[in-house]
């Protein structure tokens, strides 16, 4: 008997045009679909990444804004009380050297 050597398994068409014979190797053909699903899964989860990585960005620009209003505000606080502090002192200790002598002369 002729014995034929094995061989991936393949699926022949008929003739299209011009004795053209189109032959596809079913193995090539389900590595072909795997990788295509591959890279079709690859692109959606580097599409989610990227989402959630916006997603993040915007909450903690959003974050940082509030805390530097509220820092904003507390150093405006604390700059008044510095303030009041400043003119308190001004006026009860006199420091400044060239105006001793005109308080003394209204006494």
């Amino acid at each position: 008997m002729n014995e034929q050597p094995q061989t991936a398994r393949s699926y022949r068409t008929s003739v299209l045009d011009d004795n053209a014979i189109i032959s596809i190797n079913l193995k090539w053909m389900a590595q072909i679909l795997v990788l295509c699903a591959g890279l079709v899964y690859g692109y959606y989860r580097i599409e989610t990444r990227i989402a959630t990585l916006e997603d993040g960005m915007l909450s903690a620009n959003t974050e940082i804004r509030n805390l530097l209003t509220k820092h904003e505000l507390e150093e405006t606080q604390s700059r008044e009380k510095l303030e009041e502090k400043i003119s308190f002192y001004e006026k009860e200790f006199n420091i400044n050297p060239l105006s001793w002598g005109k308080k003394r002369k209204k006494r």
